[in-house]
């Protein structure tokens, strides 16, 4: 039996011809990719918690007591091994004293509302407020892992943020 008969029979796939590529390699690709992006998603976030405890000067337990959550899965969505959910979320915002609508939008989901778009400072207001090169130089820092990056811009957001 040839090569390819023996792994067709094996349940495995044929090899593509050279410079081919499969459509189950593509499928493949696309979900590493998609999973690697969600990875770093939950990470920065993670990290962005993280600091904001930090800065607020609260142990991992004195969190824990104050959003009634464990401090084991606290730690672990600090270092993204759990994407949290949203009553988590928000108890995780209160403790820390933040808006929700920020710690949303670290977890990734959108939190625009189409109706309240217009209300947004306009740009040259919010030029003002804001210095222009200081997002830009994070993440222009190679010395930062994208993770560190997101965590500090995060922060930084929160800070200069108006209410």
């Amino acid at each position: 039996m040839s090569r390819a008969g023996e792994a067709r029979a094996r349940g495995g796939r044929r090899r593509p011809s050279a410079g081919g590529t499969t459509a189950d390699e593509l499928r493949e690709n696309g979900r590493r990719a998609a999973e690697d992006a969600w990875s770093a998603q939950v990470n920065a976030l993670g990290g962005f918690i993280r600091a904001q405890r930090q800065m607020a000067k609260l142990s991992l337990r004195e969190m824990a007591a104050m959003t009634q959550v464990s401090n084991a899965y606290l730690s672990q969505v600090e270092r993204g091994l759990h994407q949290p959910s949203l009553k988590v979320l928000r108890s995780i915002a209160d403790a820390l004293h933040l808006n929700t609508d920020q710690m949303l939008s670290r977890a990734g989901w959108a939190v625009g509302d189409p109706d309240t778009a217009g209300d947004a400072a306009p740009p040259e207001e919010a030029a003002a407020t804001s210095p222009p090169g200081v997002e830009a130089a994070i993440e222009a820092d190679a010395r930062l892992s994208d993770e560190q990056k997101a965590a500090l811009l995060g922060v930084y957001r929160s800070f200069v943020q108006r209410d």
